[in-house]
């Protein structure tokens, strides 16, 4: 008996039969693989893979991401231009490649149309923003208010896409109508002060909406998808709450064949749920929706940190929604569906919502060096898996010649994802760690609050290695003799990083960072955190919510400095909602048993006191005695910390990369 009969029971929407009930949510901007302007061709590979793959992995519908439904007031992003009015052609042949890919694994092809309306950036050579009303945003652009005119071109513009994608074989349209994008700005009360037949009730405020998608379905006919991906409820005072966007989902499904539910603005998303963190329960709609679904008949999906089947197939047999729409899980894991319906939880990576896949994604307050190439054909790669992002294809790798004796040092995600590697590419694998367990740094995460998913992936590593011939040598460290005893081929050092000691007169009073997380320490109350960067903020964070009073001081002006965009977006709201005192731009004198001696910008002192005071002032690469020596016998590659202590994303990558090139 199926382990998930709900989840992977049919389900109708249209005309089209979905032989499950997941969908791959919007991602990969669509016109990103057309024309050569911004390296496209060259990228053009690993994006169709990022669409193909979760159609390979068995989902039922995958859907390409935004595409703007003109290339000027719809302009959202300077990607490649398409001329909807032409059935041929080099644009509409590389969008017609995103349908072929899907179709090729019996997967339903949709692909999401685009107008920002008043959220419209400033783009050279395009038009202004167009809203609702007439104003003046905060940046000091000024919006134009939509006029009959604007509004019969938009209609148009809608359509005329929507044609050009039936015709590249698209089997339907997601429209997205949420996240504060044009539908929302009409629909909000809170953004749409209209006083004429477009403005005051729900009804007036559905009408130019309820206009396109009536236009959409009179130029594809019934025989087409048209979904929209709408926010249930803005989550922002004064914002359209569930009982609106459920009624006017009620109008609308005249014309649609499906509704998915998202919720929050695109310019809140981390606070509001947009683009849930780990800070948001798993599933974090499925409420909204819920209640959406007693509005409509039509099917209702829902999206927001589902990554696992139990969630899934949960929230579909207790009628929170008819199907769930997966983002970033499918980046982790693209063959989601397929592991689940052989019911082989286990072997799912689960998403940790640490948004490496949008890490790319320009910071403003963050001067990173341009190199060259634009974000959105850097965006996708992830944290868990090394090949997310690539056109890597695990039967295209180089062959190996023949099979090695590969011996690693360390059991951290850098060792064991190389262990994994390098033994299903054939080599004989033996895996050590100087600890009784594997895990290495991750082994925090079974006691960080907030670190549940990560703590899971850490456990799929630990099972990935268990479930292989793969010897394990644990609590044995291993040094240049031990190493040599085993007579390897090939030897890689995971031996991670150790934490830094700078000369703080006092710094003996403190504890590392990851010591607070052993059973044998004692914490104060009041703790004083040296060190704003990731892990200082991230280890207070965590005693902050056992309910110790904490404060972070770092000499820089921006804590948690090496983090980047959605990410710390959400470290930082969580630290402010758990009341967390941060001193920036201060530095540390002194610690003292009863707290720290700070100084300021302005180069006055302040005593901090505290019972605990913790520091985080950074790694450094963790020694292997013998390591010089060892090179010239064997072929040794540093992968992890060892090399440079960093996240998770670059322990996998490198413990990947080096087993791949074992030939």
């Amino acid at each position: 008996m199926e382990r998930y009969p709900d989840l992977f029971s049919n389900l109708k929407v249209g005309s089209k039969m979905y032989k499950n009930r997941i969908m791959c949510s919007p991602m990969v901007f669509g016109a990103s693989v057309i024309g050569n302007q911004y390296d496209n061709a060259k990228a053009a590979p690993a994006l169709y893979l990022k669409v193909e793959k979760p159609a390979r992995g068995g989902a039922a519908a995958v859907s390409v991401g935004e595409v703007s439904v003109n290339s000027d007031d719809a302009k959202r992003m300077p990607l490649p231009d398409i001329d909807f009015s032409r059935l041929d052609g080099e644009a509409f042949d590389a969008v017609s490649e995103y349908a072929r890919r899907i179709h090729r694994h019996s997967a339903v092809a949709l692909i999401e149309l685009c107008h920002p309306g008043s959220a419209k950036p400033r783009i050279p050579g395009t038009a202004g923003p167009w809203g609702p009303v007439t104003f003046v945003r905060e940046d000091g652009v000024p919006v134009e208010a939509y006029d009959e005119k604007k509004m019969e071109k938009t209609c148009g513009d809608f359509a005329q896409a929507a044609r050009f994608m039936q015709a590249a074989g698209f089997d339907g349209v997601v429209i997205h109508a949420g996240h504060g994008f044009l539908f929302t700005q009409f629909l909000s009360a809170r953004t749409n002060t209209r006083t004429d037949k477009y403005g005051g009730s729900l009804e007036n405020r559905s009408r130019f909406p309820l206009r396109i998608l009536k236009g959409i379905r009179e130029a594809v006919g019934e025989d087409f998808i048209l979904e929209a991906r709408i926010s249930g409820r803005e989550k922002i005072p004064g914002g359209m709450e569930v009982e609106e966007a459920g009624a006017f989902c009620h109008m609308a499904e005249a014309y649609l064949d499906s509704v998915h539910v998202s919720s929050g603005l695109y310019f809140l998303e981390n606070e509001y749920g947009t683009a849930s963190t780990m800070f948001h329960p798993n599933g974090y709609n499925a409420p909204v929706s819920e209640q959406i679904k007693k509005y409509v008949k039509i099917p209702v999906g829902v999206v927001g940190g589902i990554n696992s089947p139990k969630l899934a197939e949960k929230l579909i047999k207790e009628g929170k929604a008819d199907y769930v729409v997966l983002g970033r899980q499918m980046i982790a894991d693209p063959d989601f569906a397929q592991k689940a319906k052989a019911g082989n939880d286990d072997d799912i990576r689960k998403c940790v919502r640490c948004f490496q896949c949008f890490s790319p994604v320009p910071d403003p307050e963050q001067k990173l060096p341009d190199d060259g190439v634009v974000p959105w054909l850097k965006v996708g790669c992830c944290a868990l898996n090394p090949m997310a992002g690539t056109d890597l294809e695990w039967d295209r790798l180089p062959a190996v010649e023949s099979p090695k004796k590969v011996v690693i040092a360390g059991g951290g995600p850098a060792g064991m994802q190389a262990a994994i590697t390098a033994h299903d590419r054939g080599h004989h694998v033996i895996l050590a760690d100087k600890k009784e367990q594997l895990g290495g740094t991750l082994l925090f995460t079974e006691v960080d609050v907030d670190k549940e998913d990560l703590c899971e992936f850490k456990d799929y590593l630990v099972r990935q290695v268990k479930k292989r011939n793969i010897k394990m040598l644990l609590g044995k460290e291993m040094t240049a003799d031990t190493v040599r005893e085993l007579e390897p081929d090939v030897v890689l050092l995971a031996v991670g990083a150790r934490a830094k000691h700078p000369p703080v007169p006092g710094l003996g009073h403190a504890v590392p960072a990851l010591e607070v997380y052993e059973k044998d320490i004692k914490i104060g109350k009041r703790v004083a955190v040296i060190g704003g960067g990731l892990v200082g903020c991230e280890t207070g964070l965590h005693l902050a919510k056992l309910g110790h009073k904490v404060s972070v001081i770092d000499p820089l002006v921006r804590l948690a400095n090496e983090s980047r965009g959605k990410y710390r977006n959400a470290l930082i709201h969580e630290m402010e909602k758990c009341g967390m005192a941060c001193f920036a731009k201060t530095s540390c004198k002194e610690v003292r048993a009863n707290g720290v001696l700070l100084k300021q910008e302005d180069g006055k002192e302040l005593f901090l006191a505290a019972d605990t005071v913790v520091y985080a002032l950074g790694m450094e690469p963790a020694a292997f005695p013998g390591y010089e020596a060892l090179k010239k016998d064997y072929k040794v590659v540093k992968i992890g910390d060892c090399i440079k202590p960093g996240k998770v994303a670059e322990a996998v990558k490198t413990g990947f990369q080096a087993a791949i090139q074992i030939l």
